[in-house]
């Protein structure tokens, strides 16, 4: 999935509340059983730095949110969402056949499921494939996360770094790594559809 449609996908037009960035943190270090000094060795900055974040009383930058992220090994969005899906249980969400929000790109139309539901670690979408050549796309999309496709209808062809393609038909499955290079295309003559499943990571 490319990045600039994952960020589609996400941008909603109701506003939200300021996050408290400190208060998920801290969650998620004590949730992780680390102290502030295994925390600050994990991640690269200093424990003072650990907890005049984790007390509001400083407002990182990319480049610590980023050491972050990497040192406990969560995307953004699950850093910023982390105390919230802690309490997060006893939940259902249902999306009726075509009343899923859609984004279209020039490469696939999305249609989000279970969009309601924001603590969700994964994104669900049913896709159709509009690109019908590897040459629709400039280059292919790397990025952090994991994903799988299973094929609804039609043929679809999966392009991905270091491997060759891998044709697929209805009922087929293919899950990959997303910071490999990768790629959807339509062999059908009318769009291919499939389920597609992308971890949280994807939005860092």
């Amino acid at each position: 999935m490319w990045k600039t449609e994952i960020r589609a996908l996400n941008e909603t037009p109701a506003e939200t509340g300021p996050v408290d960035i400190g208060a998920n943190l801290k969650a998620l270090r004590l949730a992780r059983g680390r102290t502030l000094a295994a925390a600050a060795a994990q991640c690269g900055v200093s424990a003072a730095t650990l907890s005049r974040i984790e007390n509001g009383q400083l407002s990182p930058t990319f480049d610590v949110v980023s050491k972050i992220t990497e040192g406990f090994g969560v995307g953004l969005r699950e850093l910023l969402s982390f105390k919230a899906r802690q309490g997060f249980a006893g939940w259902r969400a249902l999306t009726r056949a075509g009343e899923g929000r859609v984004v279209e790109t020039p490469h696939y139309r999305l249609e989000l499921l279970g969009e309601e539901v924001a603590a969700k670690p994964y994104l669900v979408f049913r896709a159709e494939i509009l690109a019908r050549a590897r040459e629709d796309f400039e280059a292919l999309q790397a990025h952090p996360g994991q994903e799988q496709v299973i094929v609804q209808s039609g043929r679809v062809q999966v392009w991905t770094e270091h491997y060759a393609p891998v044709e697929l038909g209805p009922g087929d499955s293919f899950a990959f790594d997303s910071a490999m290079g990768h790629a959807l295309v339509s062999l059908s003559p009318e769009p291919a559809v499939v389920l597609w499943v992308c971890d949280a990571r994807e939005t860092r």
